[in-house]
């Protein structure tokens, strides 16, 4: 195990993990932030404490609220399998070189994606940043099932 912390490739891999794990992470905070902006709650408990009357008025979706839950629900649909597939892919012993692309290039879509959705930027530039980072992905699934395909 002191081995592998000590490897560069899998010293790579926990950074980006970690940053984009992080990253997703945030996206809970921010939809706190947006329901409270926006005025706009999913439960009941959450407007339990003011006027009835307000109450009815909390309880609705609002499209920022929306924009943030789908962008946080595209991060765990993409960055849960980068993960995954990215401690096998490291445990596989690819060139630092390879790795780091493989590392930044999807934490750097999963950055912009984020930024795309929530700024709401022109397609296709969120399509093409998750484009990218799924690439990354199977890029990853395929170098780790050619080296280790066993029937």
């Amino acid at each position: 195990m002191a081995k592998l912390i000590e490897d560069e490739v899998f010293m790579a891999f926990a950074t980006y993990s970690a940053i984009v794990i992080l990253k997703m992470m945030l996206m809970s905070p921010m939809t706190a932030f947006f329901r409270l902006t926006r005025g706009a709650f999913a439960n009941e408990e959450d407007v339990a404490l003011k006027p009835v009357e307000e109450r009815k008025k909390l309880l609705r979706t609002h499209t920022d609220v929306e924009r943030v839950r789908r962008c946080h629900q595209n991060d765990i649909e993409n960055i849960v399998p980068f993960v995954l597939i990215g401690l096998l892919y490291a445990l596989t012993g690819p060139e630092l070189s390879t790795a780091l692309l493989h590392f930044r290039v999807f934490a750097g879509c999963r950055i912009f994606h984020t930024i795309a959705y929530i700024t709401v930027l022109p397609q296709p530039s969120r399509g093409l940043s998750w484009v990218v980072g799924m690439l990354v992905t199977f890029s990853m699934a395929y170098r780790v099932l050619s080296k280790v395909f066993v029937l």
